[in-house]
């Protein structure tokens, strides 16, 4: 569909800029100044269309020319774009686009001058273009979905790019063998309320994702701790972890562990094929880093553990890695059977994504590859960057992890608390290790997030080197 430019007229400037006259410089300045504000603020949306710069001037009693000359300074700086036959539309300059990341993770200032960094999320930035044609076209659509009088249960237009998404991989997969959710928080909760009681064993790697740990601790379940080791994964111990605990549920991220890195390899994955075959456990197969796959060239995806059409599989995934974390959409991938049971619960319909999500996350995985491409070349950059900083320091060691979005760093002298409170005294937020940990376990152990730009992550490291040295000073 062809989407009309929005524009704003002339008549509504003296209301949006307020009293803009006010200051030093020349009057064209100070309008471009006000006309920025009004942008960063949100008064003045992106993408819509100004006044002609006669009908502006007109309406601010200005002369043409410094309207103009205002208009030269805002193209100067990409605060607008001015197209032939088509006048000037407002724009976010590249050098802002990165606040689109989660506002918690950079202030919007990235700790430049000081200012305080969070590295507690592992969290990349919109793909602001496409993300903002993305939401123009799901504006344009969404009358048409507030008159379908239809459910929404069954497989929809994302169901099918999703799907697809997953046969491109080799990973046989139909709409009816999802049921999208909130995010993977969503799915795990909803997994949680299908297969959990109180007191019933979960069997999961150590570090995991936090979320995860929150969400079976919610159903009151009994955490069995799996240690990975340096390398991966103890297949043989994990088997005899399985036997002895039997648990009702077995959470596993094969693919880019989170918080890890680490990947799975072939043997492994037929190793642990064949040893699940004796355990009555359902298995739930994180997927949510699968995308993020930072070895140089990419590779294909790795096998799928379990045999297509098992009934005791489930994998959960998300498109807030791979595309954005403000975009809450998620799904669970398993049996058709199984699908209906979990749509059936009373819980999946509040678990659902937004109307408007799920039409923004439709339009978006049309740039899904041009997105990802990109993605994975700024997050190898960044990864790489951080791991140069770090390997300088005696004090720390870590593997260089080979996807995902961050680094785990194994301190040599210190305890993860006890440096995280300095370097929190120094504007710089970590998350411990014990956070991944089901048994409060880790304390020698940071996750490094490496989602900012080069010139953030400079800064952490000299926050967290300047905490370091201050461990001797302090009792």
């Amino acid at each position: 569909m062809h989407r009309a430019v929005r524009h704003v007229p002339a008549s509504q400037f003296p209301r949006l800029l307020g009293d803009w006259r006010v200051g030093g410089g020349s009057l064209a300045g100070r309008l471009a100044v006000a006309v920025e504000k009004a942008v960063h603020d949100g008064r003045l949306p992106l993408g819509v269309r100004l006044p002609a710069e006669r009908l502006l001037a007109d309406e601010l009693g200005l002369a043409r020319g410094t309207v103009a000359a205002c208009y030269r300074i805002l193209r100067a700086e990409q605060l607008i774009i001015t197209r032939t036959g088509s006048g000037s539309t407002t724009s976010l300059p590249p050098r802002l686009r990165d606040r689109l990341s989660p506002w918690a993770s950079d202030r919007g200032r990235a700790g430049r001058s000081g200012a305080a960094l969070d590295l507690t999320r592992a969290e990349p930035a919109a793909p602001f273009d496409e993300l903002l044609q993305a939401v123009h076209a799901a504006a344009d659509a969404l009358p048409a979905l507030l008159h379908d009088t239809a459910d929404g249960g069954g497989p929809s237009a994302l169901h099918s790019a999703i799907a697809d998404a997953h046969c491109a991989q080799g990973f046989a997969t139909r709409g009816e063998n999802l049921l999208l959710t909130s995010g993977a928080d969503a799915a795990l909760n909803l997994l949680s309320a299908a297969y959990l009681r109180q007191s019933s064993r979960v069997v999961l790697d150590s570090p995991t994702y936090p979320g995860a740990l929150a969400a079976f601790r919610a159903a009151g379940a009994r955490l069995v701790a799996q240690p990975l080791g340096p390398t991966g994964w103890d297949i043989p111990a994990l088997d005899r972890a399985l036997q002895a605990a039997r648990p009702s549920l077995t959470y596993l991220i094969p693919d880019f562990h989170n918080p890890t890195g680490l990947l799975m390899g072939e043997e492994e994955r037929g190793e642990l094929r064949r040893r699940l075959r004796a355990h009555d456990t359902v298995v739930v197969f994180d997927e949510t880093m699968r995308d993020l796959d930072l070895r140089e060239p990419v590779s294909p995806p790795p096998r799928a553990v379990t045999r297509a059409g098992d009934r005791d599989v489930v994998h959960v995934g998300s498109l807030s890695k791979s595309l954005w974390p403000g975009l809450r959409v998620g799904w669970i991938r398993a049996h058709p059977d199984v699908i209906r049971r979990l749509a059936a619960l009373p819980l999946a319909a509040a678990l659902a994504p937004s109307p408007f999500d799920r039409l923004v996350a439709t339009r978006l995985m049309e740039h899904r590859e041009a997105i990802l491409d990109r993605r994975r070349a700024q997050l190898r950059a960044q990864r790489d960057h951080l791991a140069s900083r770090l390997s300088a320091l005696p004090w720390c060691r870590f593997r260089t992890p080979q996807g995902g979005l961050s680094l785990w760093l194994e301190l040599l002298d210190a305890d993860s608390s006890r440096l995280a409170a300095l370097a929190a005294a120094r504007g710089l937020s970590l998350t411990p290790g014990f956070h991944f940990s089901p048994d409060g376990a880790l304390d020698r152990y940071l996750r490094l997030p490496f989602t900012l730009p080069p010139e953030a992550l400079d800064a952490a490291v000299d926050r967290l080197t300047e905490a370091h040295a201050a461990l001797e000073s302090t009792p």
